[in-house]
C-alpha cells in the first residue's frame, strides 16, 4: 500500500510540474497551520450534503465530539483564483483530528467558497490544483483521480457562476505519460 501510495504522488508531483500549478494540496497533506473556519462557514459546508453531515454526526458522536461542532472539522486557505483580487477558500477536512467521513482510500472532499459563502465547486479526489490557465477572469483548477495504475487529471473552467469540466487527461503511473482523453471514466 505504501509503495502504491508513492507511485501515486510522484505521478502527481511530475504532472504538477508539466501543468505548472500555482496552488495544490493532495490527501495526505497536513493542514496543521491552515486557518480555521467560520461556524457559519462550516455549517454550510456540512449542510451541503445531507448523507455527508449524517456520517459526520454519527462519527462525532463515535468520537465523544460534541454535537454541531463542525468548525472543528475544516480548515481552509485562501486561493489565487482571479485578476481582481476577490477573497476566494478552498475548504477542506483537517488532518487532525482525522475524521473518515471526509477521505476516502486516498481521497479528500474539498470546496471552493467565494466572499459570499457561496460553494462555486465541490470535489472529491487525490490531488487539488489552480493552474495558472484562465477563463472568464477566474484561474482553472484540475482534480486527479488516481486508481487501477493512472491519473485521471481533470480541469474545469469558470462559466456562468461556476466551475464546469473543459477535459479530462489519463496519466500511466508508472511510465508518467500523459494522454489526452480518459481511458475510462474516471470516479467522480
Amino acid at each position: 500500500m505504501m509503495m502504491k501510495t508513492f507511485g501515486v504522488l510522484i505521478a502527481l508531483f511530475s504532472s504538477a510540474v508539466l501543468a505548472k500549478p500555482i496552488f495544490e494540496t493532495t490527501t495526505e497533506e497536513k493542514t496543521g497551520g491552515w486557518p480555521a473556519v467560520s461556524r457559519t462557514l462550516a455549517g454550510l459546508i456540512i449542510g451541503f450534503d445531507a448523507d455527508l453531515k449524517s456520517q459526520a454526526d454519527e462519527e462525532m458522536a463515535d468520537k465523544d465530539v460534541k454535537a454541531g461542532d463542525y468548525q472543528l472539522l475544516f480548515a481552509s486557505r485562501k486561493l489565487p483564483l482571479s485578476a481582481d483580487r476577490k477573497t476566494f477558500l478552498l475548504v477542506r477536512p483537517k488532518s487532525s483530528p482525522y475524521f473518515q467521513t471526509f477521505y476516502g482510500a486516498h481521497t479528500f472532499f474539498h470546496w471552493i467558497v467565494d466572499d459570499q459563502n457561496r460553494i462555486l465547486y465541490a470535489g472529491n479526489a487525490d490531488a487539488f490544483r489552480v493552474l495558472g490557465s484562465s477563463r472568464h477572469g477566474m484561474k482553472d483548477i484540475q482534480q486527479a483521480q488516481c486508481h487501477g495504475g493512472k491519473c485521471y487529471l481533470v480541469k474545469y473552467s469558470f462559466k456562468a457562476g461556476k466551475y464546469e469540466e473543459t477535459s479530462c487527461s489519463t496519466q500511466d503511473i508508472d511510465s508518467n505519460k500523459v494522454t489526452k482523453g480518459c481511458t475510462s471514466e474516471p470516479a467522480r
